[in-house]
């Protein structure tokens, strides 16, 4: 431990977790490093669990960064307005990953300064929300001269965060020589007998040892046989009430007013014990014992377990006295709230509204683990069923946007007999369908089901949502069946849309699940879904557009990916980003726009890491290897694609394998290894929505491979493709394909409307191999003068894209048509693609664009401190020392 000080000091930030049982000695050690890291110069910065942490949320994370919050302002606005909104300002709800990058950016400002220790005491009984964010804060703590330190217990009912921590410290039991060491410091009265006696007793456990040496029962006569079986904390916590039995009456009581009030002020404790005929005075003797201290205006237990074992040992009615006093004089109205409800043993409206009220405020502060458990009390107390109802489904939708997916599918079981009314019928079908999409723990129901829901239905919007839903379905080819799409088309025609959003959403529907119904404005729909911005909506605008894909529009399917990415962006919604610029990506690499699809998709490949979003991530992977392949970067390749692997698992989403079948294609290739590329492409193909792209590369590869007979599958797909939608590139890759299995003087016409049709469009690298291949047909029909003007037009496109596979056929081609190919010689200056990690190569180009460190921050998901430090390794890496001449010094890269 003391070694993590002095690496900290260097600059090198570790997080550290300290846990074992309860008394084996954690916030000892903690206090041991903290105060020599204290000494060493370091600032602390702190914060502690208590028991049934309160439903605000955030109250921990509070309570560390207090200190700081003067230098708020320096965060970038989007982190800087989650933190606020954390912490009870007005505004919309950040998701944790914002919130938790916002709390390590404060901490970066702060460490600027000088080097940190965070001690976090009892993680294991922090409210969620801060929880979260430290496990968030722990995983990155080696960039700055910090440490965090941690204490928590093992016992299963408390979640185990060990995986965010880089170290782990268990503290063992005391072996039998330290333990007798220990006794006889502590009561050297003792006879050696007593102490082995009691040794034996506390096995090995330091509060034990220590508490017990001055109790004659704990070291006189034999251990008794079940001892051991019994849980160290219940025998400690056995051995305190045994101390309070000593106390008078009053003291007990004023114990339980001090054990309830956990983290209340010492006013407030007085006030509730004076309403309770208690006095100042009455807490002495449990002072003079030492089981409770006054410290810095609060009450402190001398260990957490005198607190636990004096609440848990009073009846019910003796708390809920005490808690309804308490209810009564604490200033925190959520605290007030949560006094009132332990008050509470049957039904109680009135409590349970305050509940609600304060299940709503925790949401819109972004806690939503507190927001769930507020509703899910509020329900408890409920007396109408209805109500009771509601109450319970809206616990599982905030357990569900907490990622709980097995408390949001247990409430919802839990709901199911009780709900009847239409508006907890829709909202439980919703909070269902959305876990259903995310999670194989729920299949949610059926289009069959969600269409006869529909049916009884009375709000038309309603309606029209659920069989939105069950198009979406169909679309995913969850329900495959052609008579549910038939049936889910005709309702929604026959739903009576009479808004703009309604009819917005039912022209969603019918393009989903029927091709006929294209969708009328693409911009109508995503206005709507901006205004709106629900988050149902983000699996709307997904299919929105997969729905313009099907079109083979890709620009198009371009914006509508970039809408999202721009407008989760805005809501503060970082996973909902991921996915929008992972299918952006693969627009972008499709469309031949592959700087800017591997930017996007190294940002995806990030934030799936960071938010546990494996099958996005997977599908960035595949788009990297793509980018990476059509660069000819082979190693980088071939690791994106085990990345891709890595993520996937046994069973790939369809959509992930067709990307890399086609990546894998693309590699092979380059390699020359023909009759592999083939066969990566005909598994690709078996996926349309990917497959009509990726077969445009069959004919040349098939060809090669002595196998032409197997590009007719495809050409037959691509065909059908453009009967329903006029894509130039599209066309291009099927006259092109064309070109390549015809027989003598056919090819050139189908050279020539396939280079008209990619003149077109902005697919300039495909319209490069269309010349590529037309070059090389022409050379070997001795038109050499014709040839080498196409391939000098390609090998220029190939060159600016750094298409270096490309590049080296075609000039070997011009080579062989007689032409002296003049290879640009290497200057002075460097290849910033080459020389810079994709991260500091987007935070470059930003930059460029004139966009601040702060605003970089926003955009990447970065606090501006690592912003600023990326900066300075770019400038080192390209040989330049300011901000204006990373214009020039980016000139060799391109964003297509």
């Amino acid at each position: 431990m003391t070694a993590l000080v002095d690496a900290a000091r260097e600059g090198h930030g570790a997080s550290a977790l300290v846990h074992g049982e309860a008394g084996i000695g954690k916030s000892r050690l903690a206090s041991a490093v903290v105060e020599a890291a204290s000494s060493a110069g370091f600032a602390v910065l702190s914060c502690h669990g208590i028991r049934d942490a309160g439903a605000a949320g955030f109250e921990g994370l509070h309570e560390l960064l207090l200190p700081l919050l003067d230098r708020i302002d320096a965060l970038p606005p989007r982190q800087r307005m989650a933190l606020k909104v954390a912490f009870g300002a007005e505004g919309e709800p950040a998701d944790r990953f914002i919130t938790g990058l916002a709390a390590f950016g404060l901490l970066e400002e702060a460490a600027a300064r000088g080097p940190l220790v965070l001690l976090v005491e009892d993680l294991h009984w922090l409210d969620r929300s801060t929880a979260d964010v430290v496990a968030f804060l722990a995983a990155r703590m080696s960039v700055m001269p910090a440490l965090l330190l941690a204490t928590s217990r093992t016992d299963r009912v408390y979640p185990d965060r060990k995986l965010h921590f880089k170290h782990h410290v268990y503290v063992t039991p005391l072996g039998h020589e330290d333990a007798l060491k220990l006794v006889a410091l502590h009561a050297p009265a003792l006879t050696l007998p007593q102490r082995r006696r009691l040794v034996e007793r506390a096995l090995g456990n330091p509060l034990a040892l220590t508490e017990w040496s001055a109790n004659p029962s704990w070291v006189e006569g034999s251990p008794s046989a079940h001892g051991g079986r019994v849980p160290m904390g219940r025998r400690l916590e056995d051995s305190f009430l045994a101390e309070v039995a000593l106390l008078p009456p009053a003291t007990q009581q004023a114990l339980l007013v001090a054990a309830a009030a956990e983290d209340a002020s010492s006013y407030e404790v007085l006030a509730a014990a004076r309403n309770l005929g208690l006095e100042q005075g009455d807490f002495a003797p449990a002072e003079k014992f030492g089981l409770l201290t006054l410290t810095r205006g609060t009450y402190k237990f001398r260990h957490p377990l005198v607190g636990s074992a004096v609440y848990d040992n009073a009846d019910f009615g003796a708390r809920a006295r005490v808690h309804t006093e308490l209810a009564a004089v604490v200033v925190d109205a959520a605290r007030a709230v949560q006094h009132r409800a332990a008050a509470v043993a049957g039904w109680d409206e009135d409590v349970a509204a305050e509940l609600e009220a304060l299940a709503v405020t925790a949401g819109r502060r972004g806690a939503r683990s507190e927001a769930a458990a507020a509703w899910r009390r509020a329900a408890t107390l409920t007396p109408v069923a209805a109500d009771r109802a509601r109450r319970t489904v809206m616990a599982a939708e905030m357990a569900r946007q907490a990622g709980s997916t097995a408390d949001a599918v247990a409430l919802l079981t839990e709901a199911k007999p009780i709900v009847e009314d239409e508006a907890s019928t829709v909202q439980f079908a919703r909070t269902e369908w959305m876990l259903a999409g995310t999670s194989s723990t729920l299949l949610g129901r059926g289009g069959d089901e969600l269409v006869a829901m529909s049916r009884r239905l009375s709000d038309p919007a309603d309606r029209i949502e659920v069989l939105t839903w069950a198009a979406v379905r169909s679309y995913l080819r969850q329900d495959t069946s052609s008579d549910l799409a038939a049936a889910v088309a005709d309702e929604l025609r026959r739903a009576d849309a009479a808004t703009g959003p309604q009819q917005v959403l039912r022209g969603i529907g019918l393009a989903l699940v029927s091709p006929a119904d294209r969708i009328s404005s693409v911009e109508k729909a995503l206005s709507f879904m901006q205004r709106e911005a629900r988050e149902a909506y983000a699996t709307l605008l997904n299919c929105l557009a997969f729905a313009v894909e099907d079109t083979h529009d890709l620009p198009l399917a371009d914006r509508v990916w970039g809408a999202g990415v721009d407008m989760f962006h805005q809501a503060a919604r970082a996973g909902d980003v991921a996915v929008a610029l992972s299918g952006r990506s693969t627009v972008r690499v499709t469309a031949n726009t592959i700087a800017a699809g591997l930017t996007d998709a190294e940002l995806a490949l990030r934030l799936s890491y960071d938010l546990d979003l494996p099958v996005v991530g997977a599908l960035a992977a595949a788009n990297i290897a793509r980018a990476r392949a059509w660069r000819g970067e082979h190693e980088p390749a071939t690791a994106a694609l085990n990345t891709c692997a890595e993520l996937s698992g046994p069973t790939p989403a369809p959509r992930v394998a067709a990307v890399a079948s086609w990546a894998s294609a693309q590699v092979a290739a380059n390699e020359g290894r023909a009759d592999e590329a083939v066969a990566h492409l005909l598994a690709c193909v078996e996926h349309p929505p990917i497959g009509v792209w990726a077969g445009g590369d069959i004919a040349d590869t098939a060809v090669r491979a002595g196998r032409p007979e197997l590009v007719g599958g495809w050409l037959d797909m691509a065909t059908a493709a453009l009967a329903s939608g006029d894509s130039g590139h599209l066309a291009m890759l099927v006259e092109r394909s064309r070109a390549l299995l015809a027989r003598g003087s056919e090819a050139r016409g189908h050279f020539e409307r396939a280079i008209e049709r990619g003149e077109g469009t902005t697919a300039f690298l495909d319209l490069a191999k269309t010349r590529l291949f037309f070059g090389e047909w022409l050379r070997r029909e001795r038109r050499i003068v014709e040839a080498r003007s196409h391939l000098s037009a390609a090998l220029h496109v190939f060159e600016s894209h750094h298409a270096a596979p490309l590049v080296r056929r075609t000039a070997r081609e011009l080579g062989a048509a007689g032409s002296d190919v003049q290879r640009p010689q290497p200057g002075p200056a460097l290849d910033a693609g080459t020389v810079l990690t994709a991260q500091e190569l987007h935070v470059a180009r930003l930059a460029a664009q004139g966009y601040t460190n702060r605003q970089i921050a926003d955009q990447l998901y970065l606090s501006h401190r690592t912003v600023g430090a990326h900066l300075y390794k770019v400038y080192a890496k390209l040989q330049i020392n300011r901000r204006s001449q990373l214009a020039a010094a980016l000139a060799s890269d391109t964003l297509d």
